[in-house]
């Protein structure tokens, strides 16, 4: 007697082989036609994505409602403490892209430009986006568990309007030690075919706002994860900034650990006072804890 397998049944042995599963909603959403870099794959389908979603995820929601809170000005926050713009990759690497967190009530696109060692980088956002190397990671960023619902919501569950869960992720591509990566929001993307394009290169952004991208480490928010190979981007998707809460769309980026560390060394120089503000009173609070 021969078995009919369903396709729910085939999903949930390969999550538990640990075998990657596409989400079954991908949004067809493309603006400026840019290509997809992949498939987005479920939460957990895979050993890594399974890893992360249990030893940071959780903790980054948690730092991420705390420390940059929806409709607040959190430019000055001390969480930004890595330059977004100077990400090159200090070994080869396999790149992932994991969505975390939308605050946003517009549909963004996040996409990305991978410049070889060596190569100039782009004199616009023009130039970004219709690069031949440049791709999109999520067309449509949007998710009913996210800081900013919208009324037709459902957390826990993927929409063709909502197709994304915290802890999605995408495999972008396998890139050289020394290649850089641009990574850029794409503001109302989905809705948006010319959209306006808000870059890591805060110089390529027209609208004089020089904060549409941020960064920061699970060093920030974990002491244990100092050895941690991920990197969060967060965004502001308003033309001129906003309210200004940088907040609008963050994912996770797999770059590797030495890259992460070199990151790390080189902080934004205007946040280096509070950065160590921040991580002294992290510090002290996690010696209460110890101590309790």
């Amino acid at each position: 007697m021969k078995y009919l397998i369903t396709a729910a049944a085939l999903a949930i042995l390969a999550t538990s082989l640990h075998a990657q599963v596409a989400d079954p909603i991908q949004s067809t959403a493309s603006p400026y036609s840019l290509p997809l870099a992949g498939k987005v794959m479920q939460a957990g389908s895979d050993t890594a994505s399974a890893t992360f979603d249990q030893s940071v995820l959780p903790e980054a929601l948690q730092f991420i409602k705390s420390a940059l809170p929806e409709g607040v000005n959190n430019t000055k926050s001390a969480a930004f403490e890595i330059d977004p713009s100077k990400i090159v990759l200090a070994t080869s690497q396999d790149v992932t892209a994991t969505f975390i967190y939308e605050g946003a009530s517009f549909h963004n696109s996040i996409g990305f430009d991978a410049l070889a060692p060596g190569q100039p980088d782009p004199l616009s956002s023009w130039d970004e986006v219709k690069s031949p190397t440049a791709a999109l990671i999520f067309p449509d960023a949007s998710s009913g568990s996210s800081g900013y619902q919208e009324s037709d919501s459902i957390p826990g569950v993927r929409t063709a309007s909502q197709p994304l869960l915290p802890g999605d992720f995408e495999n972008i591509g396998k890139f050289a030690a020394g290649s850089k990566l641009d990574f850029f929001l794409l503001s109302n993307g989905a809705n948006n075919y010319w959209a306006n394009t808000f870059s890591t290169q805060e110089s390529l952004n027209s609208d004089g706002f020089n904060q549409h991208a941020a960064g920061f480490t699970a060093s920030i928010f974990a002491v244990p994860q100092l050895n941690s190979p991920y990197i969060f981007l967060s965004f502001e998707d308003w033309y001129g900034g906003g309210d200004q809460d940088v907040n609008d769309t963050i994912i996770a980026l797999n770059v590797g650990t030495a890259t992460v560390h070199s990151l790390l060394a080189t902080p934004e120089p205007s946040m280096a006072a509070s950065l160590a503000g921040f991580l002294a009173l992290a510090w002290v609070a996690g010696r209460k804890k110890l101590m309790a």
